[in-house]
């Protein structure tokens, strides 16, 4: 069975480690390689010409480097986005948790601007916004964007339900074994609008996230609906394939 992590920080995995991860996984792996900034965005390219069809590689600027790098850098990701074609914009979005509040009315320039290239490229969005969900989906909606993913989703459960009658999917991570609000959001969020990341190599209270845990996280998932975890993952994968236009 082919499985989809949806979110990954590729390149900040040695090489050699992600190589063994492909390697290892119990089935065929494709990592969703998200970038934070222009460097980032260009170890992934690397990545993904030595891990073929195995990682694929997203454009974008992290809400969290908007302030440390120059407006324009923006714009060169985009461009870099459109002139290779990617299918996969991220890690893109809005931040009113953890960011400075100065930074807010760029974050939304930024954002946009985003947006309007994954229109453009019809490409898959995979989207940041803690404290800011309800925000970031008007925008998707205003801007016309089809295929969107929010990321490690925690925001209030009633909004899943319009994100998902908006198109959208809700990624649910390893976390969930000790995140209690990951799993609320994971019981109200049915599979046909759930899709299943690492966010790896994240460290979260102790745990440092993975593609390896993606089984583990679909079977947690499946005890929490009451159905077989192989359900989890082929809705899942199902719903990641629609999502790159595969």
């Amino acid at each position: 069975m082919r499985v989809y992590d949806m979110h990954c920080h590729a390149h900040e995995f040695p090489l050699e480690e992600l190589s063994q991860i492909v390697e290892e996984f119990p089935g065929d792996l494709v990592v969703v390689a998200v970038s934070e900034d222009l460097e980032s965005l260009y170890k992934t390219l690397e990545y993904a010409q030595t891990l073929n069809g195995n990682l694929i590689p997203c454009a974008g600027l992290h809400p969290w480097s908007i302030g440390e790098v120059t407006l324009q850098e923006a714009y060169e990701i985009a461009r870099a986005a459109e002139r290779l074609g990617l299918n996969c914009i991220g890690e893109v979005g809005l931040d009113r948790k953890f960011v400075d509040p100065t930074t807010y009315k760029v974050q939304e320039e930024v954002f946009r601007l985003f947006l309007r290239t994954a229109r453009e490229l019809d490409a898959y969005v995979t989207i940041h916004s803690p404290k800011a969900w309800a925000r970031a989906l008007t925008m998707l909606v205003e801007e016309g964007v089809e295929k969107a993913m929010f990321h490690w989703y925690t925001g209030p459960l009633n909004l899943i339900d319009e994100i998902i009658a908006s198109g959208y999917y809700i990624s649910i991570n390893p976390a969930i074994k000790i995140q209690e609000k990951h799993r609320r959001v994971a019981e109200h969020t049915p599979l046909r609008g759930m899709v299943l990341e690492s966010d790896g190599p994240y460290n979260y209270r102790g745990l440092r996230l993975n593609p390896l845990m993606i089984p583990e996280a679909a079977e947690f998932v499946a005890r929490l609906k009451g159905v077989a975890r192989e359900e989890v993952l082929e809705a899942a994968g199902q719903n990641s394939a629609r999502l790159l236009g595969l």
